[in-house]
């Protein structure tokens, strides 16, 4: 996945967890994302976005 094709509004799973893109720094790669169970915010580098199609919360595992 490349950096220009995160968007506002586009689910993501990342390392911290999965969520919707709130918000993106282009300068810092920065990619600010709301927890999809609770509306929290955290924010991850584009670098730990894992690139697979399917968005799991952090309780979840991969089958």
């Amino acid at each position: 996945m490349e950096f220009s094709e995160i968007h506002i509004g586009m689910k993501c799973g990342s390392k911290k967890g999965s969520g919707t893109v709130t918000w993106i720094d282009d300068s810092t790669r920065t990619i600010y994302l709301s927890n999809t169970q609770n509306n929290n915010d955290f924010e991850v580098n584009f670098n730990d976005i894992i690139d697979d199609p399917q968005a799991h919360n952090q309780e979840d595992s991969y089958y």
